[in-house]
């Protein structure tokens, strides 16, 4: 049954990812071409770049950022479902409050790929998106499984101290119970003896008055 749930949880972010993946025209370096844009939620702009970066280079092409206009462009990418030929790829990544945008122009050559031009191709280039934005999903919950196994192994790690702490409180709570009965022992000796002194003393006393006795005589 849980398999069952997290299969149609991982269906629902796939459609809602591929819903996500929007067409226009946007401006970029050489003008207003038709663009790819998705919203990839819960994403700072920085872990963006890189992965976008990292992933783009699956296709072979030479990718570099343009530390002027903000572009990462992908140089001569071999995109073969999209293009026998190769593809050059732009990308602009802009924050959007807690999330990131990522907009993608594919240019083919002559052209910018769109849906109204290029039908099938248009779908490969949604699918690209789709894909790295589940990627980057992936990614982040990755990273808060780890952050989360980070704190499961200090709670187990604080766990096994307690139960170190116990085991030493009762090694003490034994050390004392010996050191109390060897101490009710003492005091039943101490009491015996006080007895056997107090005995003596009375004796020694008797002794002390039968002297001076003695010595009143002689007077």
């Amino acid at each position: 049954m849980r398999k069952l749930v997290l299969l149609f949880a991982i269906l629902a972010l796939v459609f809602s990812l591929s819903a996500q993946v929007k067409e226009a025209p946007m401006n970029m370096v050489k003008g207003k071409e038709n663009a790819f844009s998705i919203l990839l939620k819960q994403t700072n702009k920085k872990e963006v770049e890189k992965a976008w970066t990292k992933y783009i280079k699956e296709f072979d092409g030479k990718t570099k950022r343009n530390k002027k206009t903000g572009f990462i462009f992908s140089d001569n990418a071999e995109i073969e479902k999209m293009s026998s030929n190769t593809v050059d790829v732009y990308a602009t990544i802009t924050p959007s409050g807690a999330d990131t945008d990522l907009t993608v122009w594919f240019d083919l050559g002559g052209a910018y790929l769109s849906s109204e031009m290029h039908g099938d191709k248009a779908t490969v280039a949604k699918s690209i998106l789709d894909e790295f934005a589940l990627s980057v999903s992936k990614a982040a919950v990755e990273e808060e499984l780890k952050e989360e196994q980070k704190a499961l192994k200090k709670l187990n790690a604080d766990l096994s101290d307690l139960k170190k702490d116990k085991d030493g409180f009762e090694s003490d709570i034994e050390k004392y119970k010996k050191k109390i009965a060897e101490a009710e022992a003492n005091i039943k000796q101490n009491i015996k003896e006080q007895g056997d002194k107090e005995a003596s003393i009375k004796e020694q006393e008797e002794v002390v008055e039968k002297v001076k006795d003695k010595l009143k005589k002689l007077d």
